[in-house]
């Protein structure tokens, strides 16, 4: 059993136990610990303060590195170099004064008994990370399919300031969910929604890869992988990365096209015949066995030419394909039309029913 992690007592900071507030033997008890509560109020507003003092000096330091790089990025290589050593810097401080956060005896102790709760609502609330994936689809599916159509221009800068806003997408779940969502759009032909949805969903992946790197969580790692893409060099990098990224989706896009028409087919196939006791086809009453355009199969197929059949029994898409292309376009298209409404074909996603094999 792993142990308990104690480092968040190492930053206590205790109000009864001992007091050295001056004239504290006469204070009465409670005035003094409200006096000390708002003496540490006080000084984790400076600290919040410094931080977001900080923060915004980074990304005032990235909007000046963004625009001095579209400039000239060469000419102006030293003051980049310069605003990305200081942007370092800033990064450190902002995560040693996280680190230095104390905890009041308030704040580090809660207490479970101060109400009751009964059934399911005694199970704690999952952060999105600890969700399965189908609850997390369910839960994020709109925001992520937005996310999937957001134009973030050229630069890193606003995706940053998105995923900063929107933390609780920093998961793998996510990465994976973009993942399907421009697959499925390069499949039905949208390669310009595809590039735009691969740029969140690569980012994604590379903040997941830099986190499992650095042994940090997606949140933790974000940041620093934000503004390093700030790095000229870097970028140049991560565009051909970027690039490779979208080529294998397209070559999977394809891939899964044609196992998607082999399984149409098959299905087909199986269509005439119906399963069980060797039921035919030909013996279901009419009005059941009609396809989705309201056209019957069996009478469909029969007005099949015989070669166009015997591909069709065969399970051979390629001899299918071979037959139709064959064809002059306008029988080609009357064919596979009949053939969607019947139920014999059944297109991919996107595909023209009367243009499927061409």
């Amino acid at each position: 059993m792993p142990g308990f992690d104690y480092s968040k007592w190492d930053n206590l900071e205790l109000s009864d136990d001992e007091d050295h507030h001056p004239g504290a033997q006469f204070i009465e008890a409670n005035t003094l610990r409200r006096i000390k509560r708002e003496a540490h109020e006080n000084k984790e507003k400076e600290r919040l303060d410094k931080i977001e003092s900080l923060e915004k000096q980074i990304r005032k330091n990235e909007r000046k590195i963004k625009t001095l790089s579209e400039e000239d990025a060469a000419a102006n290589e030293a003051e980049i170099a310069t605003l990305t050593s200081a942007n370092e810097t800033f990064q450190s401080e902002v995560d040693t004064e996280r680190r230095q956060k104390k905890f009041n005896a308030e704040e580090a102790v809660r207490d479970a008994w101060s109400h009751s709760l009964v059934g399911a609502a005694c199970k704690p609330d999952a952060g999105p990370e600890k969700l399965d994936y189908e609850t997390f689809a369910k839960k994020y599916g709109d925001q992520l399919d937005g996310l999937a159509v957001k134009d973030f221009g050229s630069g890193y800068e606003e995706m940053g300031d998105y995923f900063r806003d929107n933390s609780h997408l920093l998961t793998e779940h996510a990465m994976g969910y973009m993942l399907l969502k421009c697959l499925y759009m390069e499949m039905e032909g949208n390669t310009l929604g595809m590039r735009r949805g691969a740029r969140a969903g690569y980012a994604l992946k590379s903040i997941v890869d830099f986190a499992e790197a650095s042994k940090r969580s997606m949140k933790d790692a974000a940041p620093a992988f934000f503004i390093r893409m700030n790095d000229v060099e870097v970028a140049k990098e991560y565009e051909k990365m970027y690039e490779d990224y979208v080529d294998k989706l397209q070559n999977r896009a394809v891939e899964k096209k044609k196992e998607e028409a082999v399984a149409a087919a098959e299905e087909a196939t199986r269509t005439l015949q119906i399963k069980g006791e060797d039921t035919a086809l030909e013996d279901v009453p009419r009005e059941e066995r009609l396809g989705p355009g309201g056209l019957d199969p069996v009478e469909v197929f029969e007005s099949l030419p015989e070669a166009m059949q015997e591909a069709f029994e065969s399970g051979s898409i390629d001899k299918l394909r071979e037959y139709v292309n064959g064809l002059p376009m306008e029988d080609a298209k009357r064919h596979m039309k009949r053939m969607v409404d019947s139920g014999l074909w059944v297109p991919a996603p996107g595909e023209d029913p009367g243009l499927a094999l061409r």
